[in-house]
């Protein structure tokens, strides 16, 4: 299965975002790419983003690491999510993921697991180049 990653930019600022982040991945090798749009018109939030996944099988982690590289250099790309699709469960939630698309209850849960599991070698690597 692999990491699902999920990254986002706002379509008003940074249109030309889209063709560079898809190709960049492709050249990372990875499986399956697609992309949606957010429109929020809230009078507290408005968001204007355009949400990318881009897929990575398990053998194909430097590759993943690669492009993570790439998305943390990049100006006006956010980092939203990274998902474990083989334990089926959350590595990385930007803080936006965290309060407006999950419940209450799901953060929590996702704050109490993230103190509580111990990581592979693949997942340390991964957190690594986030947290840098």
């Amino acid at each position: 299965m692999g990491y699902s990653i999920e990254v986002s930019f706002n379509v008003l600022k940074h249109s030309n975002l889209n063709k560079d982040v898809r190709d960049y991945a492709q050249e990372c090798c990875c499986d399956q790419f697609y992309e949606d749009y957010e429109f929020e018109n809230k009078t507290q939030f408005q968001r204007r983003h355009c949400v990318m996944t881009a897929k990575f099988s398990p053998g194909k982690i430097f590759l993943l690491l690669e492009y993570l590289k790439y998305i943390r250099k990049a100006n006006g790309l956010y980092l939203e999510s990274i998902f474990d699709e083989d334990t089926n469960t959350i590595l990385y939630a930007s803080q936006y993921y965290l309060t407006q698309q999950m419940d209450k209850v799901s953060s929590k849960n996702f704050h109490l697991e993230k103190r509580k599991r111990s990581y592979s070698e693949d997942e340390s690597m991964i957190l690594d180049i986030i947290k840098k």
